[in-house]
């Protein structure tokens, strides 16, 4: 997610899965963007209850540039670690 000081003609709105995925596709493209975020990324996931969980299994985590890499395909993302994989897609978008 590369952008100059100037002008900027590719906005991402959310710094979300969807907004991280879109980033990540932009960078593949050499797309110059800037993703906007009200708060830190995954801002929605990390005001979630304590308890919630995705309710499909680890494996169908495929966003592109962050695809579930664990040790547990059949297990369930609890929002713990949801937070910190996004936050890892946005590392791999910086660079």
């Amino acid at each position: 997610m590369r952008a100059s000081a100037g002008r900027v003609h590719v906005a991402v709105i959310g710094g979300g899965q969807a907004g991280l995925a879109v980033s990540h596709e932009l960078t593949a493209r050499d797309v110059e963007h800037v993703v906007l975020e009200r708060r830190r990324v995954g801002q929605t996931w990390r005001d979630r209850w304590d308890s919630f969980c995705l309710v499909t299994p680890n494996w169908t985590v495929q966003l592109p540039g962050g695809a579930y890499a664990g040790d547990d395909p059949h297990g369930y993302l609890r929002r713990d670690d949801i937070v910190p994989h996004l936050v890892s897609m946005e590392a791999a978008a910086r660079s």
